[in-house]
């Protein structure tokens, strides 16, 4: 799966949690999931996680996946998707931001 279809894919999943009038049209890799971005608190989050979860056939690992920058933008819960599912990026990371 490429790059473009992942995000395909997380903004519908998005688009089930949260609603379509949250999620804007320009949602790319770099869109924050919580301040900043899509506001997303603690559980919007979790149910994104287990939308994704189920969406992917995949199983997050809590202490590597989602701490720290893990869920910090949707380019880092695409790469902790493409991990967990044994599937190589086919683009550069954007960089994180200090």
């Amino acid at each position: 799966m490429d790059d473009g279809t992942l995000l395909d894919k997380l903004r519908t999943i998005l688009v089930q949690v949260i609603g379509a009038g949250r999620v804007p049209p320009n949602l790319g890799a770099d869109m924050a999931l919580g301040d900043g971005g899509l506001w997303l608190d603690s559980v919007d989050l979790l149910q994104v996680v287990l939308a994704c979860e189920a969406e992917f056939g995949i199983t997050f690992e809590p202490a590597e996946d989602l701490v720290g920058k893990g869920l910090r933008t949707l380019g880092t819960l695409a790469l902790a998707i493409r991990r967990r599912s044994g599937t190589p990026s086919t683009a550069v990371p954007a960089p994180e931001p200090s």
